[in-house]
């Protein structure tokens, strides 16, 4: 082979290497949310979503409150890196039983099951100690004060930020935090729930106003029936 054959072999081998050199790294693994995962929904609101899977339609979706956003398609980004950018948007909510669907973006995040979870449960009853996971709290645990369908209460210490939050008894799901106070009709309870301080106020005290949350199971169904977003919803 000549000298100018061999040149150009070597040219040809340099550019090939700078080439491989100049090819674009492997896409980023995706961040994966479920139960727990503190949000950021519109931009403004920081909540926690209930729990993250599919629904029938092999879509990934989570769940969290709809009071974290007042409109559909608002977007949700993770609290924790901004910078990764928008997760998901809001898809349907529902203001009665205080939920909202997010239709999340599988390049971004992938659906994971809450660590100590096994599965979903019913709604507790009074006496039943259940415990809840938040952005703002962390995990906190108490006494089912009171349940009125849907609805119940408990003296799990909540707080801004922990709406949305996942609610379990006994390693299984069984409510979506909403808010704190009692209902009208809770006995000598309700009388004090206008007085009762948050479990984060200044004086610490062993009596603070109770914790509200929905029924997951009840949420899945209305989804379900309505074909919404998020109907026969099963988790990661």
């Amino acid at each position: 082979m000549t000298f100018t054959g061999l040149a150009r072999l070597a040219v040809t081998a340099v550019m090939a290497g700078a080439t491989a050199l100049a090819a674009p790294a492997a896409a980023q693994a995706a961040t994966p949310v479920g139960g727990g995962t503190p949000v950021m929904v519109n931009g403004v609101a920081g909540c926690t979503l209930t729990a993250a899977g599919y629904d029938a339609a092999g879509t990934p979706v989570a769940f969290t409150a709809a009071h974290c956003s007042e409109r559909i398609d608002a977007p949700v980004l993770l609290r924790s890196d901004p910078a990764a950018g928008v997760i998901g948007t809001v898809a349907t909510r529902n203001e009665i039983l205080d939920y909202s669907v997010i239709r999340l973006d599988p390049a971004v995040v992938v659906p994971v099951r809450q660590a100590g979870v096994s599965g979903r449960g019913p709604a507790p009853e009074f006496g039943d100690v259940v415990c809840k996971d938040g952005l703002t709290t962390g995990h906190t645990c108490g006494i089912t004060w009171q349940r009125e369908g849907v609805k119940f209460w408990s003296h799990a210490c909540a707080g801004y930020g922990d709406s949305g939050g996942p609610v379990t008894r006994d390693g299984r799901l069984v409510g979506l935090l909403s808010g704190g106070h009692m209902p009208p009709a809770a006995g000598s309870a309700g009388s004090l729930g206008s007085v009762l301080p948050s479990c984060l106020h200044p004086v610490q005290s062993p009596v603070f106003l109770p914790a509200l949350a929905y029924s997951f199971d009840a949420i899945v169904a209305d989804a379900t029936e309505r074909n919404w977003p998020g109907a026969g919803f099963r988790m990661a």
